[in-house]
């Protein structure tokens, strides 16, 4: 009876970045494990056009707010609306908006290398940092860090052949940072009941136009199971940092790269 009661226990989620292509697995899993969720995101358009695909009855869980990573009042509004929504307790997080530059020699101001690095790093660090009190009124409450495969390894920038499309200095560099972070909030908030971990995608398939035929062939050489992933092939290890059953996993990467990070 107690595990069927925790189980429709009524749980409160925020996503950044709810919107897009690995975001919008995260709300698929996380409203058909009971949970209301709030999407923060630049763009109610693309809002609107994902809560169509859900029946009315998991429409009325879905709210959106405007977020913009490099914008500091909108953290700020982004806030009072947190607390007011929330109803002053989180039971998890989910940081999986990033904003940043690519290419291999990009010239830097110290301007705009604040800039990206804000959108990298520092936005989503003060975000979580701000509803850190409501995470802990959970007694349980999970922080989960979409991170990337170049805060993990270094880039090898051939992979790329001359498309100039990996990852800047600073988006590999502020992905590192904002993977330790989770390691740090691992260690501190456990005493709140607080788990905090990273999810790694590996190379999965961008919205829009078919990426060069060479640069994909060029990726899959370096992957042991020679394709790169689906998104399916992402939601068993969402479905279990979300769950009950990730209770005891804390401060991991958990890394979904069919391999590529062994070679």
């Amino acid at each position: 009876l107690n595990n069927k009661n925790k189980k429709n226990k009524k749980k409160f989620a925020i996503i950044t970045g709810g919107t897009g292509r690995i975001g919008s697995v995260f709300v698929n899993e996380l409203l058909h494990q009971n949970y209301e969720v709030l999407i923060l995101s630049r763009s109610k358009n693309k809002f609107t056009q994902q809560i169509k695909l859900f029946p009315n009855n998991l429409k009325k869980k879905i709210h959106w707010s405007f977020f913009d990573l490099l914008d500091e009042k909108s953290l700020e509004s982004t806030l009072d609306y947190i607390y007011k929504k929330s109803k002053k307790k989180i039971d998890c997080l989910i940081n999986c908006a990033s904003n940043s530059k690519r290419g291999e020699f990009n010239k830097y101001t110290l301007s705009s290398a604040s800039l990206e690095l804000k959108g990298v790093f520092e936005s989503s660090f003060l975000l979580t940092e701000k509803v850190l009190p409501l995470i802990r009124k959970s007694g349980a409450g999970k922080i989960i860090n979409v991170g990337s495969l170049w805060g993990a390894v270094a880039p090898n920038y051939k992979t790329y052949l001359k498309l100039n499309i990996g990852p800047s200095s600073i988006t590999s560099s502020g992905k590192s940072a904002f993977m330790h972070y989770t390691k740090v909030l691992a260690s501190r908030e456990a005493r709140f009941g607080i788990t905090s971990n990273n999810l790694v995608p590996g190379w999965f398939p961008r919205k829009g136009k078919v990426e060069n035929k060479m640069y994909i062939k060029n990726i899959c050489d370096q992957i042991p199971m020679k394709r790169i992933g689906q998104l399916k092939d992402l939601n068993g290890a969402i479905k279990f940092l979300i769950s009950e059953e990730s209770r005891y996993f804390n401060g991991q990467d958990l890394i979904v790269d069919g391999g590529f990070t062994i070679l």
